[in-house]
C-alpha cells in the first residue's frame, strides 16, 4: 500500500465567526488583566441565571470559566509517577439522592489520584447509567490542580478517578475537597457499541 497525500479539510471559518471570536479575545484580555492572576468564579445562583438566559447549562458555564482561571499556569505532567503509598481519604456527602464518598488517593511521585464513588441510596426509580459532570476542587496551603483521569459505572452508581496536582499532603485535614459542575459544552457523547452477538465458550 503506497503513500497517499494529506488531504486538507474545508475550512468553513467566515468573517460572521471572525467578528464574534473578536469579541471573545478582547473580552478574553480584559478579564485576564483585571484578575491579575487570581482565580474568580461567580456563585452557582449567578450561573443558574446564565444558564437560563443563553440555552447553556452550569457545567458547561462552569468549565468556560475553570478553564479561563486555569489559562495562565504551567502545563500538568502527563504523568504521576511511581506509585508510593495510599492515602484513606473516607469524605461522605449526600446530595438530592446520591450519596458521594471520596473513598482514597493513590500517592505518586510528581501526584496523586484521588477516587470518587457515587451511589444512588433510594433505588425506587431504574437508573441505567449515572453521567456525572463534575470536576474536584482540592484547597489547602499549595494550590493544587486538577484534571478527570476516567470513570465508569452503571445501574445508579459510578466511580470517577482524577489526578491531582501537587501530591496530596499525608495529612488530609490540611485539604479541603469540592465537587463543582464541569462539562465540555461541544463534547461529543461517549459512543455506544451493543453487543448482541452469540458467544459460545468450549
Amino acid at each position: 500500500m503506497g503513500w497517499s497525500e494529506l488531504q486538507l479539510n474545508p475550512n468553513e471559518y467566515n468573517e460572521t465567526f471572525k467578528a464574534i471570536d473578536e469579541k471573545l479575545m478582547i473580552l478574553l484580555n480584559e478579564r485576564k488583566v483585571l484578575a491579575k492572576g487570581k482565580r474568580f468564579s461567580p456563585p452557582r445562583e449567578v450561573m443558574q441565571e446564565w444558564a437560563n438566559q443563553y440555552d447553556l447549562n452550569i457545567p458547561q458555564i462552569s468549565w468556560l470559566l475553570h478553564s479561563l482561571n486555569e489559562g495562565s499556569r504551567p502545563a500538568l505532567p502527563s504523568e504521576p509517577g511511581e506509585l508510593l503509598n495510599v492515602l484513606p481519604i473516607m469524605k461522605k456527602s449526600v446530595v438530592e439522592g446520591f450519596q458521594y464518598s471520596l473513598t482514597h488517593s493513590m500517592q505518586h511521585q510528581n501526584g496523586s489520584i484521588v477516587f470518587l464513588e457515587i451511589q444512588q441510596i433510594q433505588n425506587d426509580e431504574s437508573i441505567g447509567h449515572v453521567r456525572p459532570q463534575l470536576l474536584l476542587e482540592v484547597t489547602g496551603k499549595e494550590e493544587y490542580r486538577v484534571r478527570r483521569n476516567g470513570s465508569h459505572g452503571g445501574g445508579g452508581q459510578s466511580q470517577v478517578r482524577f489526578l491531582v496536582f501537587p501530591r496530596l499532603p499525608d495529612d488530609i485535614d490540611k485539604v479541603h475537597f469540592t465537587l463543582i459542575p464541569y462539562a465540555i459544552p461541544m463534547e461529543e457523547p461517549p459512543k455506544e457499541v451493543v453487543l448482541t452477538q452469540e458467544v459460545v465458550f468450549d
